[in-house]
């Protein structure tokens, strides 16, 4: 089963767009909006044991409104 598919990634807290959790190089994981462009952090991970608890915490940051956005006065 696809990481993605496992957790539930609200919409953007900034404009209410789709968000997608990506992978970054196989090391880490991050979520970002699929209109404004805004993203969390990235929360890395160093083995296949610790991919599926870095996803979570990532998803976990973006659905409680911890984001970065590069939008004027941010």
């Amino acid at each position: 089963m696809n990481i993605e598919d496992m957790l539930e990634i609200n919409d953007c807290p900034l404009c209410d767009g789709g968000a997608l959790l990506e992978e970054e190089c196989g090391c880490g994981y991050y979520v970002m909006c699929l209109e404004c462009g805004c993203h969390s952090v990235t929360i890395d991970f160093h083995s296949e044991e610790e991919r599926l608890d870095a996803a979570r915490r990532t998803v976990m940051l973006w659905n409680t409104g911890k984001v970065i956005s590069s939008s004027p006065g941010e």
